[in-house]
């Protein structure tokens, strides 16, 4: 029978290694999410997205969560993102 665990540390995943991290250290989303003024709900999405601000990204640090169990922090503007111009319809607009 195969098991859905990593046979290898080196294998987990990022968030794995946050979950495994945070039940070492008592943390819970829910404590975390108090001292960032959030809901657990949103610490715990916050912390398994891809990206997070980078002001929460040091908040985290500060609280003692290592860097490298962390999303990337990339400040990302909000709101719907620019369409892209098909370069004929470019083309003739300057015409």
């Amino acid at each position: 029978m195969k098991s859905s665990y990593a046979e290898n540390l080196s294998e987990l995943s990022r968030e794995e290694k946050l979950q495994i991290f945070l039940g070492r250290t008592g943390l819970t989303f829910k404590a975390i999410g108090e001292k960032l003024d959030m809901t657990g709900t949103a610490a715990a999405k916050l912390c398994r997205g891809e990206t997070m601000p980078t002001r929460r990204h040091a908040e985290l640090i500060t609280l003692g969560i290592p860097a490298e169990l962390l999303p990337k922090p990339e400040d990302i503007k909000p709101g719907p993102k620019p369409r892209r111009v098909a370069p004929v319809a470019a083309a003739a607009a300057t015409a």
